[in-house]
């Protein structure tokens, strides 16, 4: 399982982050551009390095939580010198604060492959609205729409459960260190925005006449679901639970 979580955080963030041509100095989704606290790097190598070091204490986080993230902790994981996680990041809270960066970076081209992949699910069920906002449909019709907005959230949530896990895992690690380290609070307000955003245009997009709460009830919807999942016992996730909770809510928001 632990080199499962490795190939999680690791390899399979990192290469989506490559291949969506994802820099280190901001985002393409809109938001305010995602800032590193520490060294910054002009040579190839030396910035490879430091994402290996980074990378390194992203898997730490998972493992131990963002408090065994340590410089000699860190070094050991990415068998590199000691002084190469001192020379890049001064103290520890630069270290977590990139750690943290890099780990919103990455997640942001991930959630957003995967909307892009959705997109023509969701084009589906909006053709479904025919111009009008939800409230306007027939009961059969919105009951459909309903359902099919149901099937997109829960893939999505078994998507992450599934495939994600560990990625689940170090939001909430970092989730619980805002609350200590304020240093982390900007680079969660990011985080919060990628979702939130495309949450917020959907619902709009259905005739919502409050977009932006339900995009934020959403949210925290899908979020206490993930985690219910996740703490529960068992492999799989319950997607009778899932289902349930998300078509009382979306149902609710839509129809009213």
């Amino acid at each position: 399982m632990e080199a499962t979580n490795c190939e999680v955080v690791s390899d399979s963030l990192s290469q989506t982050s490559k291949d969506n041509g994802t820099s280190s100095s901001g985002s393409s989704n809109g938001n305010e551009a995602l800032k590193y606290q520490g060294r910054k790097t002009s040579r190839a190598n030396s910035e490879q390095r430091r994402r290996i070091i980074l990378e390194a204490a992203l898997r730490i986080v998972v493992r131990d939580g963002v408090r065994g993230v340590r410089h000699r902790a860190v070094a050991r994981e990415a068998e590199v010198p000691l002084s190469a996680t001192t020379y890049y990041f001064k103290d520890i809270s630069d270290l977590i604060t990139d750690t943290f960066t890099l780990f919103v970076e990455m997640g942001a081209e991930k959630f957003k492959a995967f909307w892009e992949e959705s997109d023509s699910k969701l084009q589906e069920a909006l053709a479904l609205l025919g111009g009008q906002d939800s409230a306007s449909l027939s009961q059969e019709v919105r009951l459909v729409f309903v359902e099919r907005m149901v099937d997109l959230a829960v893939h999505y949530i078994v998507t992450q459960l599934r495939d994600h896990r560990d990625y689940l895992i170090a939001e909430r690690s970092f989730q619980l260190e805002c609350l200590r380290n304020e240093n982390l609070r900007p680079v969660a307000f990011n985080h919060q925005s990628y979702l939130l955003n495309s949450l917020e245009s959907f619902f709009r997009r259905v005739g919502s006449e409050k977009p932006d709460i339900d995009a934020q009830l959403f949210s925290a919807v899908i979020m206490q679901v993930e985690y219910q999942c996740m703490v529960q016992p068992g492999d799989e996730p319950d997607t009778g639970l899932i289902r349930s909770r998300l078509m009382r809510q979306i149902s609710l928001m839509l129809v009213g």
